[in-house]
């Protein structure tokens, strides 16, 4: 089997399309084979190299935003990297809003955008404008790459890339972008090249490997600072461990975390990004997030006398509200971080020593140790901190006589959705609705969940959902408000693509949900946004952007499948008919925003 070009003295006959073959070939031999492709005509070489390597697929997109949104739901489920290309100009800062994201959620995003030459730059000569800057910021690694041609040799870019690419998908990953200035002919035109220089580049092209290899070397976490974690689990009264985002799929370490809680039997919390909450209930010491006040109130008034966080940021603001307090109280309190970052994830300002290293790994190395002390005699003596099952059973009641909301909509899903699946969790009331779900018995229920929480924005939502299914092939569902479904329209054309290719071929398993409630309804659960505090604040609608848009409308307009949903019952009815046939549908789900804020004020009703 080829693992390169089979026809390159046919196919590539000019420096730009020679120049970009090496470009594809190198990034492919070093593990970036999926390319998200934006038209346009200065990055045709590039899209001609990816076309002909016999190793490389392409996704084809409409618009360079959707099409960074889908890459990066695509690499997020397939956990491998993925490039992105597009031409010159204002292209490239379309990628902006997911390029941040990448950076922020450590994602291994590649751009490769096409530029025009330096002295065509230099003169403000059409569609040029100064990519150089545009991605810088927010990439692990920026490269201007020199022209075809130049001084620079061909053995020096491929162990450029090679490089480069390893650096990305070393931990902690991030976004990369790659310039690449191409002169014409950008076609198949043949023009004159220097041999010496295009001999280099075939006897390149022609290897089975990258030009230079590099080895992922996995850091270790020392005995002596196990032994130090395990005292200071041993000596604890009432440690709380968390378990945030761990950059890696739920199902690749669950059975780390069984192993882990049925040798501590403490308190601990899952963020919902983990994909785990729903595998524990309260009776397994599992505490909701502690966006539930009474909850927080009751956790503080046991005072942990340790807390152990691993993974990244919560979804929950409350727990770093209560950290702050936590460590403002007592500056000496035990609160340790465990997590591979280049950022500072400390928006308590109250971690007090961190292990820069892979949660997943400590928590794998932790175990070892647990079981070296339990083969020696040593066990760990504790018990839950709380019991939640009462107030569990208030909230789940209300939820339970509460018509269509976030809550209503959210409790049905988790409890009604079958099988493995991939969910997709729109920023901002919809997650935090899935954080704030509760369960006193075990679901044993195991998500790969997906969600932007690195800038937390709301764009490219649709386009997200399709790059996942894309990585996936599997059954797939997302969760948006309006205002986001709204915010990501023009990715319907995308969308509208594969819904024709299901007709022809197979259902496609993809189920978007979308909560109507005619606008921004999260302020209006803040404090600016309360009934008393309206008339003080007339600016509100330009918060909240009321609309009356019928999304179902403007769904099968681009010839996808759409229903209403206006009850409980329906929404019900539609989950169920999805679990047994999964299909591509998107389901608008309509309620009032009134009977939305009143069940969470309900809620806020119970104590402990």
């Amino acid at each position: 089997m080829s693992h390169t070009y089979l026809n390159m003295n046919e196919d590539f006959q000019n420096p730009s399309t020679l120049w970009a073959a090496l470009i594809i070939d190198q990034l492919v031999k070093n593990g970036v084979r999926f390319f998200f492709c934006a038209p346009g005509m200065r990055n045709a070489p590039l899209l001609k190299a990816i076309e002909l390597h016999p190793d490389a697929k392409s996704f084809i997109g409409f618009d360079e935003r959707a099409q960074s949104f889908r890459a990066l739901g695509f690499i997020r489920t397939h956990s491998q990297a993925a490039a992105l290309v597009c031409t010159s100009g204002t292209a490239v800062a379309n990628f902006l809003p997911a390029v941040i994201e990448a950076e922020k959620s450590r994602i291994p995003l590649i751009v490769l955008s096409a530029d025009r030459p330096g002295e065509l730059n230099a003169i403000d000569a059409n569609q040029t404008i100064d990519q150089t800057e545009v991605l810088r910021d927010y990439c692990k690694h920026y490269w201007m790459c020199s022209e075809p041609q130049s001084d620079f040799p061909p053995r020096a870019l491929s162990g450029k890339l090679s490089q480069l690419t390893h650096s990305t998908l070393s931990s902690p990953k991030g976004p990369m972008h790659i310039n690449i200035p191409l002169r014409e002919p950008l076609d198949h035109s043949p023009v004159a090249m220097d041999q010496k220089w295009k001999d280099e580049i075939f006897h390149i092209l022609k290897k089975e490997r990258a030009s230079l290899e590099n080895a992922l070397l996995e850091k270790r976490i020392p005995k002596a600072e196990l032994s130090e974690l395990y005292q200071a689990l041993e000596n604890s009264q009432r440690p709380f461990i968390i378990f945030g985002p761990m950059d890696e799929e739920a199902s690749l370490w669950e059975e780390d975390l069984g192993e882990f809680l049925e040798s501590y039997k403490g308190s601990f919390s899952c963020d919902v990004t983990t994909g785990l909450k729903y595998k524990y209930g309260s009776e397994k010491g599992l505490i909701p997030t502690l966006d539930h006040p009474e909850v927080l109130a009751e956790l503080e008034r046991t005072n942990p006398d340790l807390i152990i966080h691993f993974g990244h940021r919560l979804t929950s603001k409350h727990y770093y509200k209560f950290l702050e307090r936590r460590i403002y109280s007592d500056p000496e309190a035990k609160i340790f971080h465990i997590c591979d970052s280049h950022q500072h994830e400390d928006p308590g300002l109250a971690f007090q020593r961190r292990w820069n290293i892979l949660p997943t790994t400590a928590l794998r190395a932790i175990n070892h140790f647990l079981k070296e002390r339990k083969d020696a005699g040593h066990t760990l003596k504790l018990r839950p901190l709380l019991n939640l099952e009462e107030m569990i059973q208030k909230k789940t009641d209300i939820i339970n006589n509460s018509p269509l909301s976030y809550p209503v909509l959210t409790k049905i899903a988790v409890e009604n959705l079958e099988g493995p699946l991939n969910i997709f969790m729109g920023n901002s009331t919809f997650i935090r609705s899935f954080d704030s779900y509760a369960t006193y018995k075990s679901l044993s229920k195991t998500w790969n969940i997906i969600a932007n929480r690195g800038a937390s924005g709301i764009e490219g939502h649709l386009a997200m959902s399709q790059g996942i299914y894309d990585a996936s092939q599997s059954p797939t569902v997302a969760f948006m408000g309006d205002v986001s479904f709204i915010h990501d329209l023009g990715s319907l054309a995308s969308l509208a693509v594969l819904s024709s290719s299901a007709e022809e071929e197979r259902e496609i398993p993809l189920l978007i949900i979308v909560a109507n409630n005619q606008g921004g309804g999260i302020f209006k659960l803040l404090p600016i946004g309360k009934e008393e505090n309206r008339e003080k604040n007339p600016y509100l609608s330009l918060l909240t952007t009321p609309h009356q848009l019928d999304i179902t409308a403007i769904v099968k307009a681009f010839g996808i499948e759409a229903k209403k949903v206006n009850s409980r019952e329906e929404y019900l009815q539609h989950l169920q008919q999805w679990n047994k046939k999964p299909k591509f549908m998107i389901l608008e789900c309509l309620f009032n925003d009134e009977d939305n804020i009143r069940t969470y004020d309900q809620l806020k009703t119970v104590k402990l």
